[in-house]
C-alpha cells in the first residue's frame, strides 16, 4: 500500500507536525473516563510504525497489529520491545482479549466499504475484555470530503528531501487520494507513486457498526485532531 514511502512515513508527518504525543495522552484520557476492567493491557489495530503504540506504552501494556508487512517490519525496529502481529483488521484472531483496542488515525477508512466497516468493529469488539474500551478514529464522512484537491509536504533535511503532491478524488462512497513523492537521498532522486482508497462511512454507519458490535457508544465530535472518536464500551 505505502510502497518505498514506508520508510519514510514518520518523517513526513513529523514534517507536517503530527502530535503524536498529544493524541497519545488524550487517548488515554478518553480511555481512563470510559475504561471499568481492573487491567491495562491495549492492541493498537493499524499501528502503522508504531508511533501511537509507543508512546501508549507509558500507559499501558501495549501490542500492535497491521496488514502492512513493511510497515510491521519498520515498527519492529523502531520500538523492539512492543510485540506486533500482522493481520487484517476485518478478519485477524489473536485468541485472547484486551482492557483496551484502538484503531487511529483515520485507518478505519481502508475497509472500504460498509460490510467490512461493520466487520472490522465487531471483530475488534470479539477483543475487548467486559468493561474494556474500544476507540475508533474516523475518516472523513461523505459531506467532509472535498474531491479535487492538491496539496504538498515536504521533508527538508541535510541528506533527505521529499516532496510529497496529493490529489483528493471520488468515487461512489470511496475517497481516492493520489501520493506522487519525489525523494532524494545522497544515492540520487526517486520517484514513486501510491493511490489510496478510502471508505466515506456517516456519522449514523458509525453508530450502527457499533449497535451491531452490541457496544455501548459516545461520539466526542473534536477527538484527538479534530476528526472525531467514537468510544465503544463492552458492557
Amino acid at each position: 500500500m505505502f510502497s518505498k514511502s514506508v520508510q519514510y512515513y514518520d518523517e513526513i508527518y513529523a514534517s507536517i507536525d503530527k502530535d503524536y504525543q498529544a493524541e497519545a495522552d488524550k487517548a488515554h484520557q478518553f480511555i481512563q473516563q470510559s475504561k471499568r476492567t481492573e487491567g491495562n493491557s491495549l492492541l493498537d489495530v493499524a499501528c502503522g510504525t508504531g508511533f501511537h503504540a509507543s508512546l501508549l506504552s507509558k500507559y499501558y501494556q501495549v501490542e500492535g497489529l497491521d496488514l502492512d508487512l513493511q510497515m510491521l517490519k519498520v515498527a519492529k525496529k523502531k520500538h523492539p520491545d512492543i510485540r506486533f502481529h500482522q493481520g487484517d483488521m476485518v478478519d485477524f484472531e489473536l485468541k485472547r482479549q484486551f482492557d483496551v483496542v484502538v484503531c487511529l488515525f483515520s485507518s478505519i477508512g481502508y475497509v472500504r466499504t460498509k460490510s467490512r466497516l461493520q466487520k472490522a468493529i465487531k471483530n475488534m469488539a470479539r477483543h475487548v475484555l467486559p468493561g474494556g474500551v474500544l476507540l475508533i478514529e474516523p475518516w472523513f464522512t461523505p459531506e467532509q470530503w472535498h474531491p479535487g484537491r492538491a496539496s504538498m509536504t515536504q521533508v527538508d533535511k541535510p541528506d533527505l528531501k521529499i516532496v510529497r503532491m496529493s490529489y483528493s478524488r471520488q468515487k461512489g462512497k470511496l475517497s481516492m487520494i493520489e501520493f506522487q513523492y519525489l525523494i532524494g537521498t545522497p544515492k540520487g532522486i526517486e520517484h514513486s507513486a501510491e493511490i489510496h482508497e478510502l471508505g466515506l462511512f456517516t456519522h449514523q454507519e458509525y453508530r450502527d457498526a457499533f449497535h451491531a458490535a452490541k457496544l455501548n457508544i459516545t461520539h466526542d465530535l473534536e477527538g484527538l485532531d479534530g476528526r472525531g472518536l467514537y468510544i465503544g464500551t463492552n458492557s
